[in-house]
């Protein structure tokens, strides 16, 4: 075998090495597969930024919290993953959701219930406005009322965002989330008179639940999942 050869063998070996990588903590943000209902099956659709989809999550696809929900909802259930990472609610930010794909997804999805998961992103610096928050985020939870399915709509909380080696990643701001997200979330939730699922609660001083401070690891996916679990049993 030649050094060419050699080289390129080697190449290749990485190169899969490194998109398993990749795959396993959930850092190819592009991968959406779809389950297709069954007849009789109630369609969840779980919408939201990189904690939904699972980023940083060993074995993202089997570990992500919508597909730990499935397992506890059971068969009777299909349940699609909708998160994508960095995005906003805020239609000016530097990622918004409603400006992907996948949004129009969950809406051609014509979900049955819709758990959903924004506004960790929007507390940075260059995408934190008040008032647009609770306007397009408004905006986003009525496109789900408004769908033929007639939608039960959950609107969680968000989380805390940790530091870090002295700082939390991602240009988030813990502060921010705390003192204006939650209750912006929680006013745009009264208004229309949606159950809130309060994961800045469930996860407060549990910085050992997340895999770098902003999402959650395999247990954090888990807790969280049960947390949605509970509140679609409440109903």
């Amino acid at each position: 075998m030649t050094e060419i050869a050699i080289a390129l063998a080697v190449l290749i070996i990485l190169t899969v090495i490194i998109i398993f990588i990749l795959f396993y903590f959930g850092l190819i943000n592009g991968y959406h597969p779809m389950k297709k209902p069954k007849d009789g099956q109630t369609r969840v659709a779980c919408v939201g930024d990189s904690i939904t989809y699972g980023r940083m999550v060993s074995n993202r696809s089997k570990n992500n919290y919508p597909t730990v929900l499935k397992g506890l909802l059971g068969e009777k259930y299909c349940v699609n993953n909708f998160g994508y990472t960095n995005r906003t609610a805020v239609k000016d930010g530097d990622y918004p959701f409603v400006c992907e794909k996948l949004y129009q997804k969950s809406l051609d999805f014509n979900p049955h219930i819709v758990v959903i998961l924004l506004g960790s992103n929007d507390s940075k610096k260059i995408n934190w406005d008040g008032e647009k928050f609770l306007t397009d985020y408004g905006a986003i939870l009525d496109s789900y009322l408004s769908l033929a399915s007639k939608p039960k709509v959950y609107v969680i909380i968000p989380p805390p965002a940790f530091e870090v080696k002295g700082k939390v990643l991602y240009d988030l701001r813990d502060d921010v989330i705390a003192n204006e997200i939650c209750p912006a979330v929680k006013r745009i939730a009264t208004e229309r008179n949606l159950k809130c699922i309060n994961a800045f609660k469930v996860f407060k001083g549990k910085k050992e639940l997340f895999a770098d401070g902003v999402h959650p690891n395999k247990k954090g996916c888990k807790l969280l999942a049960q947390a949605v679990f509970d509140a679609l049993n409440e109903d």
